[in-house]
């Protein structure tokens, strides 16, 4: 049974889950159905500039526990067998369940705003209502807080893939042209992608905030999209206040409350020794970079630059920088084929992006490639076989899906249409061939309809004598 779900399955090329770049993705699906009327189901996560990316896209048989969980075992394959840390999806019982199977240690969330949809949809005592608050613990933020999720509570992005979607596939489109046409959605992606890194590196924010050092601290590392939420967390400490400080050891003890509410008091930790700053609100476990109660723990230390422990890679301009590609990882040959394949197409997509803003950028990277090209020719052709490839799978396209309607007729050749009503074959009801008599009536060729039998014989008595005469 497995066997016949193995229907396709592409990447994109994009390895930042194997880097631990990307530590989370949604399952979204899409029914292709004029053609297969099989699910699409599409991988896709979010980026260090909180963009969407797409990591890959499979065909599966249908919408099963067999189908999803062959689906995710072949994408856990190609990812060399690293794990995201959470998974988010629609609800899907099947889905839910291959989720678990093959990723357990993953935490699976759902979508979902649920005290908003109680409210609206008056769902107080819907049983669906109570089977949905039962898997509480999946979607409410009261049971994640302390998870990191990248700021994702809804599978809204999966909606948006899916609407992008439907732009590049038509009915009438094969297996090829589908993975061809998702390759070209892709493509969209990745250059956006582009775009805003080449931004985040090339140019540099106006610094607004009375802490200097540390926002320009937080520019220089963060992308754009972050620095503008980790700014805001800077001029926030305009609303701490400082309650009591302890200290234990090396280990300073801050309490502090916020203004307009007094008693409510945050604890935050910091270890100077160590580096290391821990605050009660569990803002950098659930967002990924300092709140503002640390911002204010590192301007009463006067600490220059955000700490290194509390700068999340991920989030960082250098997140998919070329050294992250360089590790090596234990995996049979296959594998490291893919993996090595996947890293320099990642790599090159920034070389092109730069060699083709300008003439001159545009000459040095020709002749780059040109001199690496030459120079691992050299060594290629002191191996054997290098280029021989494995012809052990034929993929073909699957059964396509009858349409409705009326069946199209067989064994038609060579037959004529005929009227309606006289039988003949030339003519059709609406287009008899017409014979005028002597006495200005019209006569239908080869049909009797309107006129008796001793009518039509008069008639022709007629006609025959006026020939004779």
């Amino acid at each position: 049974m497995i066997e016949c779900l193995q229907i396709c399955f592409g990447l994109t090329g994009e390895v930042g889950w194997t880097t631990n770049i990307l530590e989370m993705f949604w399952l979204s699906t899409l029914l292709t159905k004029k053609k297969y009327n099989r699910p699409l189901v599409i991988f896709s996560g979010s980026n260090n500039h909180k963009q969407t990316t797409i990591f890959g896209f499979g065909l599966v048989l249908d919408e099963t526990i067999a189908s999803y969980t062959w689906l995710l075992k072949s994408l856990l394959e190609v990812m060399c067998q690293k794990m995201p840390s959470v998974v988010v999806t629609d609800g899907d019982e099947a889905m839910r369940e291959a989720v678990r199977v093959v990723f357990p240690r993953a935490t699976h969330r759902l979508c979902g705003e649920w005290s908003q949809a109680v409210e609206e949809f008056s769902l107080q005592d819907s049983l669906w209502a109570n089977q949905v608050f039962g898997k509480k613990e999946m979607w409410a933020n009261a049971y994640l807080r302390d998870k990191f999720c990248a700021g994702i509570r809804t599978t809204s992005r999966c909606e948006g893939i899916n609407s992008v979607a439907k732009n590049f596939l038509q009915s009438k489109h094969g297996m090829l042209e589908l993975v061809q046409n998702l390759e070209l959605m892709v493509r969209d992606y990745r250059n956006n992608e582009l775009l805003v890194q080449f931004r985040s590196i090339d140019s540099v924010p106006v610094m607004t905030t009375s802490l200097e050092s540390l926002e320009r601290c937080a520019a220089s590392v963060y992308t754009h999209a972050i620095f503008g939420d980790v700014r805001n967390e800077i001029v926030g400490v305009a609303s701490v206040n400082l309650v009591r400080l302890q200290r234990s050891l090396t280990t300073k003890i801050y309490t502090m409350d916020e203004y307009g509410q007094p008693g409510r008091e945050i604890v935050v930790l910091y270890d100077k020794n160590m580096g290391r700053m821990k605050c009660g609100c569990n803002f950098w476990n659930k967002y990924g970079y300092p709140c503002k109660h640390m911002f204010f723990v590192m301007k009463h230390e006067h600490l220059p630059n955000i700490p290194n422990r509390l700068v999340l890679k991920r989030w960082t301009k250098n997140a998919k920088a070329l050294e992250a590609y360089e590790e090596k990882i234990d995996v049979g040959a296959d594998q490291a084929c893919l993996l090595h394949h996947g890293a320099l197409h990642s790599a090159c997509h920034w070389l092109f992006f730069l060699g083709s803003q300008k003439y001159d950028l545009f000459q040095m990277a020709m002749k780059g490639i040109r001199n690496l090209c030459a120079h691992l020719e050299g060594y290629v052709a002191t191996e054997d076989n290098v280029f021989s490839t494995k012809g052990d799978g034929v993929i073909r396209d699957p059964v396509a899906v009858r349409t409705k309607g009326a069946p199209k007729s067989r064994n038609c050749r060579g037959r004529k249409r005929r009227c309606t009503e006289c039988r003949n074959p030339g003519h059709t009801k609406r287009r008899y061939p017409r014979k005028k008599t002597s006495h200005g009536m019209e006569m239908e060729d080869g049909c009797t309809t309107g006129f008796d039998s001793d009518a039509l014989e008069e008639i022709k008595m007629f006609n025959h004598m006026e020939e004779v005469s």
